[in-house]
């Protein structure tokens, strides 16, 4: 007796499914994909905030605790201070700033590195991230008191971040853009208020 052959079941997809399937995938990549690039962007100018903020108050520390001023200045070739405010201030070295032989131990703090001087951090902020300052901003030398030597010129009292986005709304309604300010007491802080931000110049 002959046994009817059972067919096989074909495996696979209807041309239903599959556009389903795309059309659900095209969804999510809108969604994710500017998400992530946002989200990569915000660590980046987490990043650069943070490393200004940590370098200030690294160098105001260290003045206060070895008793001597420490410099925190732009630098192009990242061995000498700038001599001017020329180009951005993305970046910068911190040293002791207390060895010139010419002037009395710990009264030093001139703004330039003199032969002895301990270098104590070199930092370069990212190309991607535009770095505006206060004008003919260079440097800040902290005095042991923690506070920046007022009488010296070119001090810097604030920074702005900026990247494509600009001076736009971002997550929580706080700005893409981030800004930094030096206080009168010498304590960095972080600022991502929008109508600061302006204030400060904004972003290019």
């Amino acid at each position: 007796m002959l046994r009817p052959v059972m067919k096989a079941n074909n495996a696979g997809f209807t041309l239903l499914e599959v556009m389903v399937a795309v059309t659900v995938l095209a969804i999510l990549l809108g969604v994710g994909v500017p998400g992530f690039r946002d989200f990569v962007r915000n660590s980046r100018m987490t990043a650069a905030t943070n490393d200004i903020v940590t370098d200030f108050s690294i160098a105001r520390s260290e003045a206060v605790k070895r008793r001597v001023p420490v410099t925190l200045c732009k630098s192009q070739n990242l061995t000498a201070c700038d001599a001017d405010a020329t180009g951005a201030f993305r970046t910068w070295i911190m040293f002791v700033d207390d060895a010139d032989p010419a002037v009395a131990a710990g009264t030093d703090g001139n703004g330039v590195v003199d032969v002895g001087e301990v270098l104590l951090r070199q930092r370069t902020i990212a190309d991607t991230i535009t770095v505006t300052t206060n004008a003919n901003a260079r440097r800040v030398t902290f005095l042991p008191s923690g506070y920046p030597n007022a009488a010296a010129g070119g001090n810097v009292t604030d920074f702005v971040l900026c990247d494509e986005r600009g001076n736009e709304t971002s997550v929580g309604g706080n700005s893409a853009a981030r800004a930094v300010q030096v206080l009168p007491t010498g304590r960095p802080v972080s600022v991502r208020d929008k109508a600061t931000i302006t204030l400060l110049g904004g972003c290019p």
